[in-house]
């Protein structure tokens, strides 16, 4: 056996007790889940398993591919009529919201690291629910016995695992008995309990909306890390709600949330490139009804006007582009596009938005992350644009 498994075996052995003490899982090994409640763990194995398949199909050619090319057997606790099916209609339980965003988390694994599927696999399908009596590891060990993983991505590996038990745990400790948590607690749960989209589709496209934005400005990741990226979620999600509203209310909220976020590090310039994401994506998705989305389109409209009355878009790609020339090989390992956002600060910082650029610029000085040269080139780069800016 590979020292890779066994680490894995070892790492989750805990993790199979807390799920064996969980009452839905003693219930389901009794008999006596409730149907309803079994029902929805089909649905949400299904999901899982649906998921799982897309976002290796997802993965390119790997080394670890013959590990991840076949499914054990199903386990005895969900053989027969407990084969689970994926629901068909789009507004299902809000447990299933758990199901679709680690989906997507695989999803953005298969495009950003595929080793890290290998731990979503080993989680979902090798070790949520051994068979009693037997044991699916074998041919896991060997296909691991090929697999060559460098520290790093054995410890995100191994992390990648320990997520994925924590958060099918967390579902199947609110399905039985049933536990009425807000829909937002599956995406993130500093965000308390405002709306989102219930429609599963609509989700999906929230989503994949936050992360395309995510990869658009790698400064999100650099300063605000995994607890940013479930911000994203949370807002992407909400903002999906607003799908067919009136435009001022859309507006509205809009506008309170760009305020906040520019405040906080995040130029307004960031929330109107989503939300023209957060439309594409939404109309991908339900391509029968286009129209249901344009709201979201006409507020990311708006957003760019307010921005263009004091600061162009030319000067904004051009000033932007200046800054990346300036900054050169110090900038090759640096976040990209920060030139664009520096220059959307200061648009922000025009129409009122006092903290707009302090916040963005405040966390480079805190520590030796920037070379001195990068710094000389953000302070003429915000001394430029704001020359340039019209104030009303």
């Amino acid at each position: 056996m590979s020292s890779l498994t066994e680490r894995l075996e070892q790492e989750t052995r805990e993790h199979h007790a807390r799920l064996e003490a969980l009452p839905c899982f003693q219930a389901l090994s009794a008999h006596t889940l409730p149907p309803e409640r079994q029902r929805l763990l089909h649905n949400v194995l299904a999901l899982l398993e649906q998921e799982l398949t897309e976002a290796l199909a997802l993965s390119p050619p790997s080394a670890w591919a013959p590990v991840t090319a076949h499914a054990p057997p199903r386990p005895a606790l969900l053989a027969g009529d407990l084969v689970p099916e994926v629901p068909q209609d789009a507004a299902a339980g809000p447990v299933l919201i758990g199901a679709i965003a680690l989906g997507e988390r695989m999803r953005s694994a298969a495009r950003r690291e595929p080793v890290l599927l290998l731990g979503h696999h080993y989680a979902l399908r090798l070790a949520l629910f051994p068979h009693p009596g037997a044991s699916p590891w074998n041919d896991f060990a060997h296909g691991l016995e090929g697999v060559a993983l460098g520290a790093e991505e054995e410890t995100a590996l191994v992390r990648t695992v320990h997520e994925t038990f924590s958060h099918v745990r967390g579902m199947l400790d609110a399905l039985h008995p049933p536990r009425e948590l807000p829909p937002m607690h599956w995406l993130n749960r500093e965000a308390g309990s405002h709306p989102i989209t219930l429609d599963l589709d609509s989700l999906r496209a929230a989503l994949r909306a936050a992360d395309a934005t995510w990869e658009e400005f790698p400064y999100y990741a650099w300063r605000f890390g995994e607890r940013g990226r479930q911000f994203g979620w949370s807002d992407s999600a909400w903002l999906a709600s607003f799908s067919g509203q009136a435009e001022e209310h859309v507006w509205t909220q809009v506008s309170w949330l760009g305020t906040l976020l520019a405040a906080r590090g995040m130029p307004r310039f960031m929330l109107e490139r989503h939300l023209y994401v957060l439309h594409e994506e939404l109309v991908r998705g339900q391509p029968a009804h286009p129209e249901r989305h344009d709201v979201l389109r006409r507020v990311a409209d708006r957003m760019a006007e307010e921005r263009r009355r004091v600061l162009d878009d030319q000067t904004l790609h051009t000033l932007g582009a200046d800054f990346e020339t300036r900054v050169g090989a110090d900038g090759s390992h640096q976040p990209r596009g920060m030139g664009k956002l520096l220059v959307a600060a200061v648009a922000d910082e025009c129409q009122g938005i006092t903290q707009a650029v302090p916040s963005l610029t405040r966390w480079m000085y805190e520590r030796p992350r920037f070379s001195p040269s990068w710094l000389r080139a953000v302070e003429e780069t915000l001394g430029r644009a704001r020359r340039q800016c019209i104030t009303s």
